[in-house]
């Protein structure tokens, strides 16, 4: 039987009390399921919290407080383990309901769909979320991959015919994931996923582990430093003009101290396994894919990332199983939200591609997550019916959650030429 008010902090119990254990545990079940991950575990009794409401959510952080300080208190006079497991309950749901700045690792599943209406994968794509002391900025699966992960999931950007797609600045790695699942089954399919810390190549690893696409391949997490790569690909050149854009000097980064390169790049280990380093020499021409999204942070990364995709990307080629006139132009797609702050990045990163000649811009465009949904919402509806995905209730979960972003997104399809 659920409470009609918060359970009471009793200062003279000799352990923590079921009704206090079960109000954390349906706190808990909240949280999971806005983050998309489902318990099948039944919780009975307790306080259950309206997280809606600006004052209920207020006071459970007061009680949560109050909770954590009674439970420490009593687990340090009579160290039970009990009290320690309410305490550092308490003090994670606390942690999580501050936001993500002060959250720990959590899992959360994002719900993407086929052009028909039916999941992605059922569930949801689960992403493993680093915590924000371990991986600053990259700590959040942000608008922009979730954008650009949903048009590749329906195929309104089709990535069907590639075979090598490799993801710059994967962070949580909701988009390379998305690509391995839409690629799921294409023979010969491969989707490496990169970046540069240690605990995001770690995230990748995890993801790819839970949505099926670790073991037989189809994603492939790898270090690469963008910086490291871009000289790497300077000593490889002949082009005079080649060798000084590899010389980008590293930008004095608001989100990781450059000074923690090397210290970062030394703990690069996961379950024991150093991970691999993707190298310029390989990696010249290796893929006829290039995504990436919200990597455009400093006017440096403008210049490098535009350097990187050039010269990952694959000359054009006959298909596979073509007639020979037939052939798969090589792609680079990114998607990156039109922030106020960014706009000299934006220019900078455009700048840069035009002056590329060997890329090509084919489309460019700007939406909201709200307009994209919605317009794919009516395509849906239009062309089956309403019942479709009225029941959805992930759907009605997005819908939610894109109404909260309100920034515009640019998404870019260059081609290579």
């Amino acid at each position: 039987m659920t409470l009609s008010a918060p359970p009471n902090l009793d200062r003279t119990a000799s352990g923590p009390s079921k009704e206090v254990v079960a109000t954390l545990q349906q706190l808990a079940q909240i949280l999971n399921i806005q983050r998309g991950v489902n318990s099948d575990v039944e919780v009975y009794g307790g306080y259950v919290w309206d997280l809606d409401d600006k004052s209920e959510r207020q006071w459970c952080l007061q009680w949560l407080g109050r909770t954590f300080e009674w439970a420490t208190k009593k687990w340090m006079a009579n160290e039970l383990d009990e009290w320690e497991r309410v305490a550092e309950m308490a003090s994670k749901l606390t942690s999580e309901l501050c936001g993500k700045g002060s959250s720990g690792a959590v899992q959360r599943r994002v719900p993407l769909w086929r052009h028909n209406g039916d999941p992605l994968l059922a569930g949801g794509i689960a992403v493993h979320e680093p915590s924000f002391v371990h991986a600053d900025v990259g700590c959040k699966t942000w608008g922009a991959a979730i954008l650009l992960a949903r048009r590749i999931a329906r195929q309104s950007i089709d990535i069907s015919m590639f075979r090598r797609c490799v993801e710059l600045g994967s962070g949580t790695g909701l988009l390379g994931l998305a690509a391995g699942c839409a690629l799921r089954g294409v023979e010969g399919a491969i989707v490496t996923m990169t970046d540069y810390l240690p605990v995001l190549i770690q995230a990748a690893r995890k993801g790819a582990q839970s949505n099926g696409l670790l073991d037989n391949g189809a994603v492939v997490p790898m270090r690469m430093d963008w910086f490291e790569m871009a000289q790497q690909i300077a000593a490889l050149s002949e082009n005079q003009e080649q060798q000084t854009r590899g010389a980008i000097s590293l930008p004095t980064a608001n989100y990781l101290d450059a000074v923690d390169r090397d210290a970062t790049a030394a703990g690069n280990e996961w379950d024991g396994l150093v991970e691999p380093t993707l190298g310029a020499e390989e990696s010249k021409g290796a893929f006829d894919l290039v995504i990436a999204a919200d990597v455009l942070y400093e006017v440096e990364h403008c210049y490098v990332i535009a350097l990187l995709a050039n010269h990952l990307l694959a000359t054009i080629k006959p298909s596979i199983g073509g007639d020979g006139e037939s052939y798969i132009t090589p792609r680079f797609i990114l998607t990156t939200p039109l922030r106020s702050t960014h706009w000299r990045e934006v220019a900078a990163f455009e700048a840069e591609m035009a002056a590329t000649p060997t890329m090509r811009l084919v489309s460019r465009d700007d939406t909201t997550r709200t307009d994209d949904l919605d317009s794919w919402i009516s395509g849906i509806c239009d062309k089956h019916s309403v019942t479709v995905l009225e029941n959805d209730q992930n759907l009605a979960r997005a819908i939610d959650e894109d109404d909260d972003d309100l920034l515009v997104y640019r998404t870019y399809i260059y081609e290579r030429c």
